[in-house]
């Protein structure tokens, strides 16, 4: 099985479709899938199963506290700010991108993800992410022929061993990490990865993506990025409008 890749070196995703006030919606999935080749999407489970496309497990509304796992999906979409906005895993896999990642943000969607994603014949072009070491294993059980990816979350999970994870098919590299240990030091430890056969997936927390890029790019198998179209636009050699360098929302 094998990940498309249509943009030469690396494949450029959509984070979270394109981060701003519409993050994780149907329609910034469909403005990134404009300029990139897939969209990255988190995924939790609501407490009667539904599969959401959702970060936070938390949210605020009416003065108290909600968790999504606790709420039926009706009445997520009824008390959460974003309201019928929130997409289920199902409508988000519909848009038939090239490539998903699918970030698991609740332990117990591991089961219903696989299902879904299987009976839509997508699986050879999932990789399934997490930040628990110890997800990665249950995925793999689960599912031993699916691509599963380790995203560096914390300094925390940043010194898990890589032995305890055997079977990972990507580790997700903040570029935020220059920050911490410089330029040096993140391609220090990209190549380390390298040399372990591992793909490497770059994301962006509150980075500027195209200050990064250029010392990255020929280093990087994908690049997740918060605003896809500018980065296409500097990638590519056809010129895009203006327009597609601006968030959605």
């Amino acid at each position: 099985m094998t990940i498309p890749n249509t943009e030469g070196n690396f494949m450029l995703l959509g984070h979270r479709g394109f981060r701003g006030a519409l993050e994780n919606t149907l329609p910034a999935f469909r403005r990134a899938l404009k300029y990139a080749d897939g969209i990255e999407f988190d995924v939790r489970l609501t407490g009667d199963g539904k599969l959401v496309v959702l970060h936070d497990g938390e949210f605020r509304a009416n003065g108290k506290l909600h968790r999504v796992r606790d709420l039926t999906y009706r009445e997520l979409l009824r008390l959460h700010p974003m309201g019928r906005l929130i997409p289920r895993v199902g409508d988000v896999i519909k848009l038939s991108p090239n490539v998903l990642n699918a970030d698991i943000k609740d332990s117990e969607v591991v089961e219903k993800l696989i299902e879904k994603l299987e009976g839509r014949h997508l699986l050879d072009r999932t990789v399934i992410s997490t930040d628990n070491p110890k997800l990665v294993p249950k995925i793999l059980r689960k599912c031993p022929d699916c691509r599963v990816g380790f995203s560096i979350t914390s300094a925390r999970n940043l010194s898990t061993s890589l032995r305890s994870m055997r079977g990972i098919y990507s580790i997700h590299v903040p570029l935020d990490l220059v920050s911490y240990i410089g330029m040096g030091g993140l391609l220090t430890l990209i190549e380390l990865y390298r040399r372990r056969n591992l793909k490497i997936w770059l994301w962006n927390y509150r980075m500027d993506e195209l200050a990064l890029l250029p010392e990255l790019m020929d280093r990087a198998d994908a690049v997740i990025a918060d605003d896809p179209a500018r980065v296409k636009r500097f990638i590519s050699p056809e010129p895009i409008g203006i327009e597609a360098t601006s968030y959605v929302g």
